[in-house]
């Protein structure tokens, strides 16, 4: 059945919640993601480390106004570990300053349902050092952990991210989170958003960072074992995605088989 056609979007959202995939320890269920997001790139990555490490804590449920809020509490160090951070005064202080905008809401505006962005999705944080460590209480809006999300994506940000990686891998984020089956990556256009003159070797490396985060998709089963790439305006068919042939872009495909 061609669900890539803009007139059988109906159907492939009514197929995300029902088709097998395998189930990701540290994986993430995620609404779609808007195409341009407002937080900065680390900004985002660490929202989504911190969904990623919070969902596996223990936890209280609190209510404010009758709406059941999850309360979670954890040493800010055990977070840094879980972004492969140092431990030391200058990191904590970011930490804490990452945790306080979460309050504002902003970061939550990257995720494109209206229903979601009007969650009062994080209305309490607070500090306190218990020792040698500082400890963080979090409030968290339980429709972050049980909302009806049509996408579970693999945890893209379990390692410490290199050089462009972390931008490359929320580029990734957010253009598999696209609404469509069909995944398109503009290689070219993306390394021309850079304001600084990018080497050829950057370009490659720049590329790999691509083609790992694609294998970790097809890992999982999630996307067709198929790729298309861009040549001259016109997609051909490909078994392997290479530094070379991606120079333009390509396309992968959902899966959605039930």
């Amino acid at each position: 059945m061609p669900l890539q056609y803009s007139y059988l979007d109906w159907l492939v959202v009514k197929f995300r919640p029902i088709r097998k995939q395998t189930t990701l320890q540290y994986g993430l269920n995620s609404d779609y993601i808007q195409s341009e997001i407002q937080a900065d790139s680390r900004n985002f990555v660490a929202l989504i480390q911190f969904l990623n490490y919070v969902q596996n804590l223990d936890f209280e449920i609190k209510s404010i106004d009758q709406i059941p809020y999850r309360v979670v509490v954890f040493r800010l160090q055990d977070f840094l570990q879980v972004q492969n951070k140092s431990n030391n005064q200058y990191q904590l202080v970011k930490v804490k300053n990452f945790l306080k905008e979460l309050q504002t809401g902003t970061l939550i505006t990257s995720f494109s349902d209206i229903h979601f962005q009007s969650l009062a999705a994080v209305p309490l944080v607070k500090f306190t050092k218990v020792q040698k460590f500082w400890v963080g209480r979090v409030w968290l809006s339980q429709e972050l952990f049980y909302y009806d999300y049509p996408f579970y994506l693999p945890n893209l940000f379990q390692t410490k991210l290199k050089k462009y990686q972390s931008e490359v891998q929320v580029h990734v984020f957010k253009t598999f989170s696209s609404e469509g089956i069909e995944k398109v990556f503009l290689i070219k256009e993306f390394l021309q958003n850079y304001t600084s003159c990018l080497s050829n070797q950057q370009k490659t490396k720049i590329k790999e960072y691509f083609i790992q985060s694609i294998k970790l998709f097809q890992q999982y089963d999630l996307i067709e074992n198929n790729y298309k790439i861009i040549f001259n305006g016109f997609l051909l068919d490909t078994d392997v995605l290479t530094s070379k042939n991606i120079s333009e872009g390509f396309v992968i495909y959902e899966k959605l088989s039930v």
